[in-house]
């Protein structure tokens, strides 16, 4: 029993400590510098171009279940993208970019490509589907409006 007293306390703080910075800053951060945020599922096999070495652009359509930032207009509608990934060789493909596969996109306008958005950033992108994550962003969108969130440089 003396045993169990001492570990309990020890477990809780232990635990306590594990927990993640539960900031949204990262999350605000890459939805500003997204104009669409969508949740779905790529609808077509992605064809990999690549123009400069480590950089290979997946063009494919992608079917949009849910609109998390962005024209709500998108829901339910199939739109191109162009999901621009670091990659040198296949250990660094993603297993999200095939048809069938379900994720979220953070997405800018495209102008003058092949498809009408592309990624907005090259690492963060393209991200594992996550109820979660789709909420908070849901909720972190909606305060944008709100708060525009500020850049790093003016703190």
């Amino acid at each position: 029993m003396k045993c169990l007293l001492v570990a309990l306390p020890a477990f809780l703080l232990a635990s306590h400590l594990c927990l993640g910075d539960d900031s949204d800053d990262t999350l605000k951060f890459y939805l500003a510098k997204s104009d669409v945020v969508v949740l779905g599922t790529i609808a077509s096999q992605p064809l990999g171009l690549v123009w400069e070495l480590g950089v290979v652009h997946y063009c494919c359509s992608f079917d949009v279940s849910d609109v998390l930032k962005g024209d709500v207009k998108l829901k339910g509608k199939t739109i191109r993208v162009n999901i621009m990934r670091f990659e040198m060789d296949e250990n660094d493909r993603s297993p999200l970019v095939a048809k069938g596969k379900e994720c979220i996109l953070f997405l800018k306008y495209a102008r003058g490509s092949f498809a009408k958005f592309r990624t907005a950033d090259f690492w963060f992108g393209l991200q594992q589907p996550s109820p979660w994550m789709a909420k908070s962003l849901t909720r972190l969108a909606e305060q944008e409006i709100v708060e525009p969130v500020a850049s790093p440089d003016k703190e």
